[in-house]
């Protein structure tokens, strides 16, 4: 047989707006009503000692934890439904999709920790496990998860089409290369906020932080006082540890109006974060009235980053470990890394720096290729949503698996 198999039929992805209901169901019962409620709980206490930029950025690791309350929300707990289906439902209904189509695949202490995982902050680095074997299962492939408690095993194997291959993966999240990490950045953006509010001001703040920032919930009546007498004094750029020396500090530059601002529809909100640098985190605040908003706050936030070389020795050691820890010689191996944060691959192909961790993990002869994937895209349209991930495929010139490595 050769990879191009045509006994390797492609199966179908595709959900009807009729069977949401239907998959959010099969995914509630999958990860457990009680699991589910707790988890939602401890989200609730977690979500009560902190403000809406960290919301956000709760949000974007724990998913279907909000999904689920906005689908109660819209069907009024199951008992209607909307003329449309929100964008974060649909791709709550496709993660049920992939779930509902592999779990019975999966061993049950496997299906046990992935119903645990899920519902926590490492929830995005699982599914990239998920995404990595809904594909293969996509193209026709025998997709084969091992029990927990066997050593040296990768995430799963796949089998078809005279193939026979190991897949082993890594996701690196939006902090991989920053020295502050964001719940410190959106607590601080938060008590911003709530000062530049009190005092009617609307506009962009860009924050920058010091080395190690770590955020202090002792110190916010001082920070608060300092960036308030800076906007009474109209200062452009205050700091929120004037004259502490060898403290980490936060750095402000104000270009701020006095409320009210005109009103913005949500799409025109949305545009004001944009034309960013790819090294800035972004929160946005604003009031909302109906479909609309007014008196936004754009926080643009820079911290300091690790050197590219620490960058690459840290994505090198780590895929290191993988590979000779969860993959074997005893067949092939493909090894897959998510980049949170990246849009484009040709930024591979273009680093040196990353060339060179490649051909040094191909070192590994049992190593058949490496695929480097980009931040997920989302397109929505008004009948469907279309989900993507922009990669690129490393072969390994010297592996001693050439038909997995010439592969689709």
């Amino acid at each position: 047989m050769t990879p191009q198999d045509p006994t390797l039929r492609r199966g179908d992805n595709g959900v009807k707006d009729s069977e949401v209901p239907k998959y959010v169901r099969k995914l509630k019962r999958f990860l457990g009503h009680e699991a589910l409620a707790k988890a939602q709980a401890d989200l609730d206490k977690d979500l009560s000692h902190h403000g809406d930029c960290y919301r956000q950025w709760a949000q974007m690791l724990r998913p279907w934890l909000f999904a689920f309350r906005l689908y109660d929300q819209k069907t009024n707990n199951g008992i209607c439904i909307p003329k449309q289906w929100p964008s974060a439902i649909r791709e709550l209904v496709g993660d049920a999709r992939m779930i509902s189509a592999l779990h019975r695949g999966i061993p049950e202490n496997v299906r046990a920790k992935y119903r645990k995982d899920l519902l926590l902050v490492q929830h995005n680095d699982f599914m990239v496990e998920i995404d990595a074997a809904w594909y293969y299962h996509l193209e026709g492939y025998n997709v084969q998860w091992y029990p927990l408690g066997q050593d040296k095993v990768p995430e799963f194997r796949v089998r078809g089409g005279g193939l026979d291959f190991y897949v082993e993966c890594r996701r690196f999240g939006w902090d991989l290369k920053e020295r502050v990490k964001t719940p410190a950045i959106a607590d601080t953006c938060d008590m911003i906020y709530d000062v530049i509010l009190a005092h009617g001001f609307w506009g962009e703040v860009r924050v920058e932080f010091s080395d190690n920032f770590r955020f202090d919930p002792g110190r916010r009546s001082q920070w608060s006082k300092t960036l308030a007498d800076a906007l009474i004094a109209t200062l452009t750029t205050p700091q929120l540890d004037p004259g502490v020396q060898f403290d980490p500090g936060v750095k402000l530059t104000l270009t701020l109006e006095p409320s009210p601002s005109p009103k913005f529809t949500l799409e025109e909100l949305v545009d004001l974060t944009r034309d960013k640098k790819r090294s800035e985190l972004i929160f946005l605040r604003s009031k909302r009235e109906g479909e609309s908003g007014f008196d936004p706050v754009v926080f643009r936030c820079c911290r300091p980053r690790k050197t590219p070389e620490e960058l690459l020795d840290y994505i090198y050691k780590t895929l290191k470990e993988k590979v000779s820890t969860q993959l074997s010689g005893a067949r092939a191996g493909v090894a897959i890394a998510h980049f949170s944060g990246i849009y484009d691959p040709n930024v591979f192909n273009d680093s040196e720096g990353m060339q060179n961790v490649l051909r040094k993990l191909f070192k590994r002869r049992y190593l058949a290729a490496i695929i480097l994937k980009c931040h997920d895209l989302t397109e929505t349209r008004e009948t469907e949503i279309l989900l993507s991930t922009p990669a690129n495929v490393f072969r390994n010139p010297e592996t001693d698996f050439p038909l997995v490595s010439a592969a689709k």
